[in-house]
């Protein structure tokens, strides 16, 4: 009776490949986890860079509320030339938000907020000293001099008493700009880094599976001899990139939130799309790594 031949199943060819691969970690351990330590290094650098820039822009929205102007009105000043002055300033770029606060609405909050003054008010027979005023707050602290340097135009001071910013002010303000530096500098960083990743990544796994390969070339060689399809002689190789990658990646995540237990640092950024986005780049280089570590074999004759 004629012996048939069974062809294996694709489930056991991804069984043996993923065998194959899980033996060559194995086989070089200190290699392979070398290699994923290093990846993980760069990402983990990556994300920290990331985290810092995140916790700036953060800082520098959170004190963007609190950067403000008074513009203090003359007694004299016409309500439609008020309008006119807001109407003018909410042109401006930089500007979020006006609140115009008439002589009868600054002496009401006096009375709530400083009920003594109020009093001193009535007994020495002050009327209402206060002027009208308008406030006026920045979408960020850079427009904060810009919008002061306008408003102290000739064309405006029949209508501009005086022009206040606090000392908090002032201080938030000069905060702000050593903060909007740090976020400049972190981007620049971002961007060799991301350089650095894609470069040195590709490099460091393409190494790792040149050695792998170079240890398995007599293997490969059997292999090429029976009739081995390229992609199952491929399959190993890649397989080994995809895990040096998602523990790589794994790695850098669990360092990061290790180390932000004793960091300022934001950490509020959504995780899982960025840890998926660098997974999926960091395997799609692997994968890159080893067809270009496994070509030149394919293609060489077998001894």
């Amino acid at each position: 009776m004629q012996r048939m031949k069974h062809q294996p199943s694709s489930l056991l060819l991804l069984q043996r490949i993923i065998k194959l691969s899980l033996q060559n970690i194995w086989r070089n351990k200190l290699l392979s986890l070398a290699t994923i330590f290093v990846i993980g290094a760069i990402i983990f650098i990556f994300n920290i860079i990331l985290a810092i820039n995140t916790t700036t822009q953060t800082a520098i929205s959170n004190l963007s509320k609190k950067v403000d102007l008074i513009v203090y009105l003359k007694e004299d000043t016409e309500y439609i030339d008020i309008e006119n002055l807001a109407a003018t300033i909410k042109t401006l770029e930089g500007v979020a938000e006006l609140t115009f606060t008439s002589k009868n609405e600054a002496l009401e909050s006096i009375k709530l907020t400083h009920p003594n003054i109020s009093t001193a008010f009535e007994k020495y027979n002050l009327k209402n000293p206060l002027p009208a005023s308008i406030n006026i707050k920045t979408t960020h602290p850079r427009y904060h001099s810009t919008i002061t340097d306008f408003l102290n135009q000739k064309r405006f001071q029949t209508m501009i008493a005086a022009i206040s910013s606090s000392s908090d002010n002032a201080i938030i303000a000069s905060v702000s700009g050593n903060l909007i530096k740090t976020t400049a500098f972190t981007e620049q960083i971002i961007f060799w880094l991301v350089l650095t990743f894609v470069i040195g990544g590709t490099l460091i796994i393409l190494n790792a599976l040149q050695i792998t390969i170079f240890t398995r070339k007599k293997e490969i060689g059997i292999m090429k001899l029976v009739g081995a399809p390229h992609w199952f002689i491929r399959g190993p190789f890649i397989t080994e990139s995809i895990i040096y990658s998602i523990l790589a990646t794994a790695l850098s995540f669990f360092i990061l939130i290790s180390v932000s237990k004793n960091l300022p640092l934001n950490l509020n950024f959504e995780f899982a799309p960025i840890f998926l986005g660098e997974t999926i780049i960091t395997i799609i280089l692997g994968i890159i790594s080893s067809l270009i570590a496994t070509h030149e074999y394919l293609h060489k004759e077998p001894l």
